[in-house]
Order: structure tokens, then sequence, then C-alpha cells
């Protein structure tokens, strides 16, 4: 306590030192910290629930034919043959699928993310109710006989105010009315990392929570995603071993429901499928496997701005250990310990950390906001949180201790290690002239530059590799185009209703001012959304183990001269494409080549989903390829079907070509919306040049971000170079006086210093070069249009390291230039 109370008078002593320092060290503490707030809820974070090490995931894998909605989908017959025939593998096998609703309480209607979930689903994965109670098997029994809902507690506290009434009151869900039976623990969202669930619903509800398709009994619609945990000293490869003869069983039944045409696949279905039991503990996520490298990427990144940090705080801890020689000498004359002195000097290192630690927590919540502002989904903020958690505060505390023994550990024993009598004989201007200390601290800028160097070169092939996805054209004119999405179906439309109710729209848009053309399509454009279906061409025999399923969009009228796609052959789609005409489709260039070579695919015919004999459609058009998903993917072999024609039509993306800002429209377009149905809500208005870039939200954040520190990085270096001329400088005042005096020129004194700079700005950079080649071969897989070892980003980052280490060193050197002689041969 005596070394800590100390400490404290020591560092308030030296208001400037001791901001510098704790300002470093938060900076550096903040963003690692926050880095790691998003890695943990992403990457390491088990999930809310009872003994989550025992959740494993099922995985149908091999040959698919029908419909597929998402990853890892498992359809309800499948389901309910594997719960049935595993009670030996499984203490409950649960499965769930997440949608939208329209949910309505007191006359207001908003979007909510709802899951249909089996019975057991809480049960078995051990959540709590908060208030009321959880489902159980006895809402999960007959086919629309449960309307019962339960809130998320997040959901709960936004939505409701956490209103404890809300208990027995009723929501509409769709327009159905549902009785809110209760509330589950804090802390749980859901299954899925990365999206927060509002309302949980019993899957035999699930025609309310999903009004146009119903596959409670389709062998061949691939929706849910089966959880299931396992029986205590059972591993995920037992239980595969176990479930393979019931899962061979189950997939004859499959088999069997294929069609005459598709009868072919029996053999691949029987021989190839087979059943994947995978680990689930952390819960599956989208999101993580699209952030996971970048993630570990900009923690590494942070990881060396702190150690930066630290160089720079140890190098002031050093100057400041030189100028204190005297009063160490005296201590340990009168009793101390070299321990003891250390253990002081190590309690102020303790100090600056602790606060460095404090004040970056704030930074880091204020980083964590920034990085959250990067995600595109809405449901982001809710999914993650930006405030420290005991964990968090672990971390944190944990790097500060970390952090302290870095910068102070050198200092403190170099400063406990010097002669008494030598000390006490010295003068206190000469104290600070240690061979060990000056080259301690030109070691520590040395390092400074290296890892400086390091981020610079990073940042420069980040933001190069933005740069290039930015550049490449989509396929289609994004400038001046206005998008947003309705989906009817949650308000109770059926689908003449639905068509109907687009086409009012269509016309009601191109009818406001300032548009051009107007379209809509099922699927929107430069998002992760996409629909896949199995295809049969008419006179087209699959080869062996080809793959016949490619992506579907069904696209409104004069889609393609609303979104700017050229045509290259045929027509696409107007009014007149609509229910009761002929079906009609128009495929892309990537399509046509992939099944039809060099030929001619107008007139050809396909069908995709259901009936497919009887639902043949003529291709009329072919398209070029354009930029469905992102930037970065490859043209998909696509098909476009007429929207008008539709079977079961759920929501649609209108997409405006306006001549003038798009964003100008966006009052116009939500009163229109307002005349045609107000409990109809507009949803992710938006340009898109604005949907473009959130497409880009991963490059876009590990650009900025790597650009932020790696700036940060080298004014650290900058700023440690500068403190160790200067103090060379100071030190060797005499010295210059006398060369002054002896007739040396003004450049020469310059030169003299700055051959020091160069020296050390030279060793920096020669040493993380060679790092830095080495280390780039990790971010390959993050880069885009250009290799790892890009020599124009070399050259850039490497000259701008070096002009910054001069500029840095060039001030102590003018200063150095303008010493009086006279004033010189009196310093000592």
């Amino acid at each position: 306590m005596k070394s800590l109370r100390f400490a404290l008078r020591t560092l308030a002593k030296s208001p400037v030192f001791t901001g510098i320092a704790v300002l470093s060290l938060a900076l550096g503490i903040g963003a690692n910290t926050a880095i790691f707030t998003l890695m943990d809820q992403v990457l390491l974070r088990m999930l809310p629930i009872r003994e989550p090490e025992r959740i494993v995931q099922l995985n149908e894998k091999g040959p698919k034919f029908g419909t597929t909605r998402g990853q890892k989908t498992t359809s309800y017959p499948m389901y309910l043959g594997i719960r049935d025939g595993s009670t030996h593998v499984f203490d409950g096998l649960i499965a769930k699928y997440g949608n939208s609703v329209a949910l309505g309480y007191k006359g207001k209607t908003e979007r909510a993310t709802a899951e249909v979930v089996t019975g057991n689903y809480f049960d078995v994965l051990g959540v709590r109710p908060r208030l009321g109670r959880l489902l159980t098997p006895e809402d999960d029994r007959s086919v629309g006989g449960h309307p019962v809902a339960v809130l998320a507690f997040e959901y709960w506290e936004r939505r409701f105010g956490s209103d404890r009434n809300i208990l027995q009151q009723t929501l509409l869900v769709n327009g159905h009315p549902f009785q809110v039976i209760g509330v589950t623990q804090p802390g749980y969202r859901g299954l899925e990392v990365g999206s927060a669930t509002d309302v949980f619903v019993p899957i035999m509800m699930k025609k309310q929570a999903t009004p146009t398709w119903d596959s409670l009994d389709n062998r061949n619609d691939r929706w849910l995603n089966v959880f299931g945990r396992l029986k205590p000293g059972m591993t995920e490869a037992k239980a595969q071993a176990a479930l393979e003869p019931l899962y061979k069983q189950l997939v004859r039944l499959d088999a069997d429901t294929l069609p005459a045409e598709r009868v072919d696949m029996r053999p691949r279905f029987l021989k190839e499928k087979t059943l994947g039991v995978e680990w689930a503990g952390k819960g599956p996520s989208t999101f993580r496997e699209s952030a996971e490298a970048p993630l570990w990427v900009l923690m590494t990144m942070v990881g060396l701005v702190l150690l930066i940090a630290c160089a720079n705080v140890a190098n002031l801890l050093t100057a400041r250990a030189a100028g204190r020689q005297r009063e160490i000498a005296i201590r340990v004359s009168l009793g101390a310990t070299r321990w003891q002195i250390a253990r002081q000097l190590l309690t102020e290192s303790a100090v600056l950390s602790f606060a460095g630690g404090c004040l970056g927590l704030l930074v880091s919540v204020w980083t964590g906001d920034l990085l959250l502002s990067f995600v595109p989904f809405e449901e982001a903020p809710r999914a993650f949180s930006t405030a420290p958690d005991a964990r968090v505060l672990a971390f944190n505390f944990a790097i500060s201790a970390l952090a302290a023994v870095i910068f102070g550990l050198v200092p403190a024993i170099q400063a406990a290690r010097h002669a008494i009598s030598d000390t006490l004989k010295t003068e206190a201007g000469n104290l600070s002239s240690s061979v060990g200390q000056v080259r301690l601290r030109k070691g520590l800028v040395v390092a400074q530059i290296s890892l400086s160097l390091l981020l610079l070169i990073g940042a420069g092939l980040f933001a190069r590799s933005l740069f290039n996805l930015r550049g490449m054209h989509p396929g289609f004119a994004v400038e001046n185009l206005m998008t947003f999405s309705i989906e009817p179906s949650l308000s109770g439309y059926q689908r003449e209703r639905a068509i109907d109710f687009f086409e009012r729209t269509l016309q009601a848009m191109q009818n406001t001012p300032g548009t051009r053309l107007v379209s809509a399509a099922d699927v929107p454009l430069m998002t992760e959304n996409r629909n896949m279906y199995s295809i049969k061409i008419g006179g087209y025999t699959p080869k062996n183990n080809e793959d016949m399923t490619v992506d579907v969009n069904m696209i409104g009228p004069s889609f393609f001269s609303t979104v700017g796609v050229p045509i290259v052959a045929g027509r696409e789609f107007t009014y007149a494409d609509r229910a009761g005409s002929p079906l009609v489709c128009v495929i892309n260039e990537a399509m046509a080549k992939a099944y039809f070579g060099s030929g001619n695919p107008l007139g050809r015919r396909l069908a995709f989903g259901r009936n497919k004999d009887r639902n043949m459609r003529e291709i009329v058009g072919v398209v070029k390829n354009q930029k469905t998903t992102n930037l970065r993917a490859e043209p998909l072999r696509y098909v476009f079907a007429p929207l008008l024609q539709e079977e079961n039509p759920n929501q649609a993306t209108f997409y405006l070509r306006t001549a003038t800002e798009p964003l100008s429209t966006a009052t116009a377009i939500r009163a229109k919306m307002q005349r045609l149905d107000a409990n109809v809500p507009v949803n992710d208005m938006k340009s898109m040049e604005v949907q473009v870039t959130e497409s880009l939200f991963v490059e876009r954040l590990v650009a900025t971000l790597s650009a932020f520190f790696g700036l940060l990085a080298t004014l650290l270096a900058a700023i440690g170079l500068y403190g160790v001329m200067a103090y060379s400088v100071a030190r060797r005042t005499r010295e210059i006086g006398i060369r002054v005096a002896l007739g040396a020129e003004r450049s020469g004194v310059i030169q003299l210093v700055m051959r020091e700079v160069a020296l050390m700005a030279g060793i920096g950079i020669g040493v993380g070069l060679p790092l830095a080649l080495a280390l780039s071969r990790f971010l390959r897989s993050q880069l885009f249009g250009l290799e790892a070892a890009d020599p124009m980003t070399l050259a850039i980052a490497t000259l701008t390291m070096a002009l910054v280490a001069l500029s840095a060193g060039y001030i102590p050197a003018e200063r150095a230039a303008r010493v009086d002689p006279i004033v010189a041969l009196r310093y000592e």
C-alpha cells in the first residue's frame, strides 16, 4: 500500500507524462477489448443453455431433390423419423425454422423475427422462463390447434416495456391471434448466432407463421434445422454410426417419392446420402462464417497496436527512470533492496496500466458501436452487445496486467541494477547518458517501426482490395436505382390478392414523380438470399452425377430494363406474362453455357419446383450474367420467371429507376404505400448504391479499421522516435556545441542526427518487410484482385513509414543545429 500511495503521488506530479502514457495504453487496450467483445460473442462463447457441449446439429449430405431452404436443413417427416428412432442416441431432438412475421399488438403492427419450434425445444435446451411458462410437447400435438407464443426477453423489454401483464394477452401473428404464455430467460436470443429471435411459436402453427407455403408432410422440402442433445458418453462419431442404419431406412422413403422422370436418382440417393452429426455448442451462424477470418485479422492487428503502445510507454518509463537514478540510489543506500525498487517501479506501471484499462473500456464501447455500424443486418444491434460483461472485464484486466509486465519489467529491472557509488558520484545531467538505456530505447523504436510497417502494409492491402471490389461492375446499373421490400403475405394476402397488390404497387410506383422505370423481384439483388431448385430440361439427359440445381428468381415486367441488365437474345417479361398465360422463363449466359453449350436455347423448355412435367416453361430470352449475392462471387446459373405467374407469392423487392437522386422519392413512396394498404409495412428502403456498399460490409470493416490501426501505430512510432531523438540530442548537447564551436556547419549537424534516424528506420523497415511478406500469405483469402506481396502496396507503405520516421527525427535534428556553442559549453 505504501508503494501504491507513493506511485499515485509520483504520477500526479508528472501529469503530461502520465496523460500520454495512459492515453497510449487506453487506445491499445480499448481496441483489443472491442475486437474481443465481438469475437467472444461470434467465435468463442458457448450458447447460454444447459450443457451446451452436448448439443449437435444434424446435416444431410449428398444428392438433393425438390426444395432446399437454407443450410443444413431437413424435411419435417425426416425429423420425425429420426426423432422417434434415436432415443438410444439423444436425450432429445428438436427442430426450428426462422422467418419474418407481421406482429400486431393494440393496433400497431411491425415486422418481427419468429421461430417455429418443436414442443420439446426449450426443455431439451434447458432454457428457463423469466415470466410465465415456455412451450411444451402438449403445445405441439395438432395442426393449427395451439395458438400460443413465447416472447424473447430482450424483445419483451424493448417492445412491451417489460410489462408483466403481457401474459395471456393476444398478439396478431400475420393476422392470426396468439396468446402470450411466457417470456424466456435473459440472454437467450435463439440458436443462430448473429440473429435475434423475437417470438417463438409451436411448429404445429407453421401455416399461420408461413402463410404462403406449408410443407409439414413434404419429404422433398428441406426447411428445418435439427439439433440434438447427446446422451452422456455419446460422441459425434458414435452418434453418426448409430444413426446410419435408421437414416438409410428413411432415405428409402425419400427415394420412393422421386417423380418418374428422376427415378434414375434413386441409386445415388441410396448410396451417397449420409447424415452428419456436427458439434453445435456455439450455435450455427452464417455471420460467423463470413466474419471469422476478418475478426482474427483484426485481433492480430490490435495486438500489434498494443505492443507498439507498450513500447512507447516503456520508452517513456526508461527516460523517466534515467532521471530518477539519484533518487533510486539514495533509496538503496538507505536500505531498500533491489526487489523493493523494482516493485515500486512495477507498481507505477500497474497504476498506469489500470488507468489505461479503465479508459480503454470506454474506448472499447465506442469502437464496438463503430464495428456494429458496419453490419448491415437489422438485428445486429439486438444480436450483439458492446456493453462489457464479466468475460470482457476479465479480458480487459488480463490484458492490462500483461501490458504492465510488457512495458514495465525491463525499465524496472534496469533502473534497480545501477551501482550506488557510481550514481551518487555522477551528476544528474550525465546519468541519462547510459549506453544501455540508449540502446534499449533505440531498440524499442526499431521494433515500433517494424510493427507499424506490418500494419501499414496490411491496411494498404485491404484498402486496395476494397477499391478493386468497388470498381467491379455487378452486371447492372446501380446509379439512380431505389429499392424497398414488402411482404403482403404477412398481412393475410393470399395468392390472388398478393399478385394483385404487387401489380397495383408497380402501377403506383410508375406514377411516382421522378420515376422512369419500375419492376420487382422475389429475391433481392446483392444480398445472400437465394432460392435454389432442381430443374428438368426438355430433351436434355443429365450426365451421371450432374448437378441439376440452379438459382431461381421471380421477377416483374421490364425487370432487366429497370435494373440495366443487357438482353443477349429474345425478350424480357411484360404484363402479359401473368397467371393463365403460357409459362415462360429467361436464363442467363452461365445457365445457357452450362446446359446448351453453343446451341440456341430460345424455344427450349425447362421446369423447376413441383409437377415438372405439367409446368414446363418456354425459354424466351437470354440475359448477361450479373452479380446477385456479392461482388466476389462468380455468376450463378440463373432462371428468371414472371412474378405475376408465382404460385406462392410471399414478398417482393421493388426497384425504381429514377431521374433524380433516389432517396428524394422516399417520402412519396411511403405515402403511396400507405394509401395502398397501411397494414403492409415498407422495409429496407435504400438506394442500390447503399445496398452494394452494405454487401461489402466485411471488406469495409477490415479496410477501415486496419487503416485506423495502421495510422495509430504509425503515430505512436513517430512519437517514440521523436522522443528518443530528442533525448539523444539533449544528452549530446555538449558534444554538438563543441562541434559547432570548431566550425561544424548547420547542415552537418542535421546530417549527424538524421544518420541515426535513418539507421533506426532502415533497420526497422529491413526487419518489417520480410515479416510482412511472411505474414501476408495468411491474408490471401481476404484479398481481391491482387497478390499478398503486391509491389505497389509494399512500396507505398515502406515510403510512408520512411517519410514519417524522417519527419519525426528532423525536428530534434533542427533543434540540434540551432545549439548555441556558448550555452552548450556551460550546459554541465
